[in-house]
């Protein structure tokens, strides 16, 4: 499943697990003690998170610090927990601040086994209780940040039964019914409090990857409901800890990801620690070129795997003083630290992990202006992507040219990254390339899947990436053996579309689309690309077919609007009545007739055309009914100068909802020569 960039489940993100604001024993009647329970974390550490690349910071507290009695407030009364909660938000907030995602995580400690456990002040809680924390919680932390996609919930640190801990004394541990339902009690309550944070759902055996599938937590996972469908799946893996295998870590998360592919879920390693050997303790494991041999392949495994996998958390790191440096083999250890000061020094953990913490991400533009940084909000028009173009030979030039019907040509489509790590040549992404014939209510799949071979369909086998430094960009050279030939076409027209999209060879080009509305979905997401340029010669009197669709399953009223560009893709102010418009059909032509208000800008030129004077009001209040198309030629006004200023025609049809224009698609016909579509002319559009 594919989420929007800025969605806690939209790009890769590796970090750390931030800890000590989960605590050990403290005084409950008191509250938590600021520096004597838990620290107060420098600006200095948190910088040098993100001059590390982090971007991913599990941040693990404790329940009982947050709601000091079973139903009662979140956040706690009592100045040391209103001090607790005030420092655990400014931490949100200024993680917020520095471009992290942050999963929040309460980590439950038992005084009896002196050790992590399902509890709540040392003894077992119900599915009220928890969804009584959860709910509370909820509201209070999104009443702290709003509605930031970027922070997430971990419903509990490693559930565990009773045998799973190894029958160890004092052990509570919770059954796999029970953590079920206590997890659909509190995503229930969530939702109920108005929260739309993704929510990870652990599973059994502390959580352990290698189980998930096994043990039997995938198959109930796959039980829990959520009307938000923002749910993902949350394991550790520790599966390296006396292995010499480089693979062992892939190995032990195999099985998750497979399933998780299988059903359409995320995937976050929410901890994951190994062994390197010395460490500045007299006792250590493993040895840094054993270590390092696993991290490489365990960063592999996450780049062919990042449909799947969210991204890893180390564990674990904390402020100075608050921490340790030791391993699985020091009896203090269990750590793995990577910086004992903040960041002025740092361990031989990070040297092992810091270069894996930047991900690369590809993208493609909607326009120049397009940040990729997630839904682009910098334009409405979806389908004018200066990243792809089409030329009659493969000439490399980066401008899109007319083309002969049916002869064979090359698409061009660049692909950038826009992530923090370079893109190797071991990536397993691609390129897919479909064409529909054009109209301004294009939906998806049909007619892209080739459902209607006339219609739509692949442009040609998809094409592997390559290499692409971070900031970089690669161009892929798509031979169109057999494009469609507008003399097969009403009115021979010419015009149709390309959509490019940067995904797996085997995945859908739709995955993660909502709803019938095209336009909007491609504008939402950063990896797909579309183009519809419809290029005629300058003497050309009808410059093509102009469709307005309705493909969703309910009437719709649209408003369709006509938008003359200079030859840099400017809007021009003056409407001189060159356009004409020509209802193909009783049914359009009736539609024209029977407005509300016939427009006082459209006249009546007879045999059903129409010119388009004064403003660019358009056609307002057309009904479509479901599922309906009615096509309109469009084309220009022998008697009117129209090339002076004029190079392009933009259409957009939007749906009017309660009083507002919403735009579902468009066509943009081009009868001149326009910078970056024709001729050159990005440099100058850039700057």
């Amino acid at each position: 499943m594919k989420f929007p960039v800025d969605h806690a489940l939209g790009a890769q993100r590796n970090g750390v697990n931030h800890v000590s604001m989960n605590l050990g024993a403290f005084d409950r009647t008191a509250g938590p003690v600021r520096g004597a329970d838990y620290p107060v974390y420098p600006d200095a550490l948190l910088d040098w998170y993100q001059s590390k690349g982090m971007t991913s910071i599990r941040l693990m507290f404790t329940w009982e610090a947050v709601q000091s009695t079973l139903g009662g407030p979140v956040p706690a009364p009592g100045a040391n927990y209103a001090t607790y909660w005030a420092d655990l938000t400014d931490l949100i907030t200024r993680l917020l601040a520095r471009g992290m995602t942050i999963t929040l995580a309460p980590w439950q400690y038992n005084p009896a086994s002196k050790d992590t456990d399902i509890v709540y002040g040392g003894a077992a809680f119900t599915p009220a209780d928890f969804a009584d924390f959860w709910g509370k919680f909820a509201a209070a932390v999104f009443a702290a940040t709003g509605d930031d996609r970027r922070v997430a919930f971990d419903l509990m640190n490693e559930p565990h039964t009773h045998a799973e801990s190894g029958n160890k004394p004092g052990d509570i541990g919770i059954s796999m019914t029970d953590w079920f339902a206590c997890a659909q009690a509190a995503i229930t309550a969530i939702r109920a409090a108005g929260a739309n944070h993704t929510i990870f759902v652990p599973g059994m055996a502390y959580t352990a990857a290698s189980a998930f599938v096994s043990n039997g937590s995938a198959a109930r996972w796959l039980t829990l409901t959520d009307p938000l469908a923002n749910l993902a799946v949350t394991v550790h893996c520790y599966s390296g800890l006396g292995s010499a295998s480089a693979s062992v870590l892939s190995t032990a998360c195999g099985d998750v990801v497979t399933w998780a592919r299988g059903n359409g879920v995320k995937v976050q390693i929410g901890e994951i620690a190994i062994d390197a050997g010395p460490n500045g303790r007299p006792t250590f494991g493993s040895m840094l070129p054993i270590a390092q041999a696993q991290w490489e392949s365990w960063r592999q495994f996450c780049l062919a795997n990042d449909d799947v996998l969210v991204g890893w958390n180390w564990w674990a790191n904390s402020a100075a003083g608050w921490w340790n440096q030791g391993d699985s083999q020091d009896p203090n250890g269990y750590h793995w630290g990577l910086t004992l000061s903040n960041g002025t020094s740092q361990t031989v953990y990070a040297t092992l992990i810091e270069s894996s913490f930047r991900t690369p991400r590809l993208a493609l533009r909607d326009n120049l202006a397009d940040p990729g940084t997630g839904p682009n909000a910098t334009t409405t028009i979806g389908w004018e992507s200066p990243d792809i173009w089409v030329r009659q030979n493969p000439d490399g030039v980066g401008v899109s040219e007319p083309i002969l019907g049916g002869q064979p040509c090359t698409v061009y489509v660049r692909v950038t990254n826009r992530g923090s790590g370079p893109y190797p040549s071991s990536g397993t992404d691609v390129v897919q390339l479909y064409w529909a014939k054009a109209g301004a209510g294009l939906s998806w799949p049909q007619p892209w899947d080739g459902a209607i071979p006339a219609q739509g369909g692949a442009v040609a086998a998809p094409q592997a990436i390559g290499t692409t430094a971070t900031g970089h960009e690669t161009v892929l050279a798509f031979g169109w053996t057999s494009p469609p030939n507008p003399a097969d076409y009403p009115g021979d027209d010419g015009h149709f579309c390309l959509l490019a999209v940067v995904t797996k060879a085997s995945a859908s080009p739709f995955e993660g689309f909502k709803g019938p509305d095209l336009n909007q979905n491609v504008l939402t997401f950063s990896h797909v690309g579309w183009r519809n340029i419809h290029i005629v010669g300058v003497a050309a009197e009808w410059l093509g077919e102009l469709v307005v669709a309705n493909n969703t399953e309910w009437e719709m009223v649209t408003h369709i609007t006509f938008e003359p560009l200079d030859s840099w893709a400017r809007p021009v102010d003056r409407y001189d009545g060159w356009l004409t418009l020509a209802p193909r059909g009783d049914i359009a032509l009736e539609r024209v007739h029977g407005l509300a208000e016939f427009p006082s800008h459209l006249e009546d030129l007879g045999h059903g055309v129409y010119r388009l004077r004064g403003s660019a009001t358009g056609i307002v209040g057309l009904p479509l009914r479901a599922g309906e198309e009615l096509p309109f030629r469009v084309g220009l006004a022998r008697d009117v100068e129209y090339s002076s200023g004029y190079a392009a025609l933009r259409v957009t049809q939007y749906v009017v909802e309660n009083g507002d224009r919403v735009p579902v698609g468009g066509q943009t016909f081009v009868f001149g020569d326009v910078a970056g579509w024709t001729t050159e002319g990005f440099s100058e559009l850039d700057a």
